[in-house]
């Protein structure tokens, strides 16, 4: 089956591209963005509009009340079951978000791997508590150093899983990344990239935030604390969130509390770009004329879902 893809980094501008782009090919959007799965948040997650959604079909938002994150493996078996829904009223399908992990896994496919073990995550977070993130990074890098070679220190998720996988197995997560390779797709794509000068990018990065910051993310905020969620673990852990439960813990200001949102969202931008970067197969567009290339967007969709080779020769096209 033949699928469309679209990825970038935040405030890139994906979502009007993803629903201007399915609204001109009938198409219906799964989005992929990890923050976004969440009900009763809007604010800090920039979920859709509710005229974007009036719009096209929007699935993958809204799916689980404040509390655990869902795993790639859950919501790579919902996008499944919504491709083949979408198939069988022959709409075009289109996955846009920003969440790397969860694209990959729908594209490529799950590692063997087990699944979570809550007891076992339990013990490794009183361990961490009790020696400090670090010495679990340290830790990590002593058993499979070439998955801490992908992994921050300050990325907890991802150090408890792999530390979870060869605690369950004894072997290294990386061996099971390496054999399956990421290389295979699942799907015929067509992967698009949503691009802006950096300059410009940080802008509306930093457009996004104030806008945030004085429409309701402090109240979104302390319904997080006030639900008593892990400070460690999505949601409450998400950038913006995060910052915004500091200064309401009494941490810093406010003022300071928006600054350092803008900082590590600018940061996380680059490291989704290095990311999507990594698939040779993107096509990057040039956000800032795709208003007056938007319709040889729509030619190369149309060309690539009626089994034709798309032309990008008309598009602003760059490398991220």
């Amino acid at each position: 089956m033949r699928i469309i893809q679209i990825v970038g980094p935040t405030a890139c501008g994906k979502t009007n591209f993803s629903v201007n782009l399915a609204a001109a090919l009938n198409a219906e959007i799964i989005n992929v963005d990890s923050m976004q799965v969440y009900k009763d948040l809007a604010i800090g997650t920039d979920k859709p509009s509710p005229e974007q959604q009036k719009k096209v079909p929007i699935h993958g938002i809204d799916l689980i009340p404040l509390g655990p994150p869902m795993d790639a493996a859950a919501f790579a078996n919902y996008a499944d079951q919504k491709i083949i829904e979408i198939q069988q009223r022959h709409h075009p399908v289109i996955i846009s978000g920003g969440t790397g992990l969860y694209h990959r896994i729908i594209i490529h496919g799950l590692i063997e791997a087990p699944s979570r073990d809550d007891a076992l995550r339990e013990r490794l977070r009183a361990k961490r508590d009790e020696i400090g993130q670090l010495a679990m990074y340290e830790s990590l890098k002593q058993i499979d150093p070439l998955a801490a070679q992908h992994i921050m220190p300050t990325d907890w998720v991802r150090i408890e899983r792999a530390l979870e996988v060869y605690e369950l197995t004894g072997k290294r997560i990386s061996d099971s990344q390496q054999q399956h390779g990421f290389k295979k797709s699942r799907y015929e794509r067509l992967a698009l990239g949503c691009w802006r000068p950096r300059q410009e990018l940080y802008e509306k990065i930093e457009k996004r935030l104030d806008e945030m910051w004085h429409s309701g993310i402090i109240e979104e905020t302390q319904l997080l604390l006030n639900a008593h969620l892990p400070l460690d673990e999505l949601p409450i852990k998400a950038l913006g969130y995060k910052q915004a439960a500091a200064a309401l813990s009494g941490n810093c200001t406010f003022d300071q509390a928006l600054e350092d949102a803008k900082r590590e969202t600018r940061r996380f931008a680059k490291r989704q770009l290095t990311w999507f970067r990594a698939d040779k197969d993107i096509h990057w567009i040039q956000m800032s004329h795709i208003n007056e290339e938007f319709q040889y967007v729509v030619d190369a969709c149309l060309a690539f879902l009626n089994g034709n080779t798309p032309s990008f020769e008309h598009i602003s096209c760059a490398d991220a």
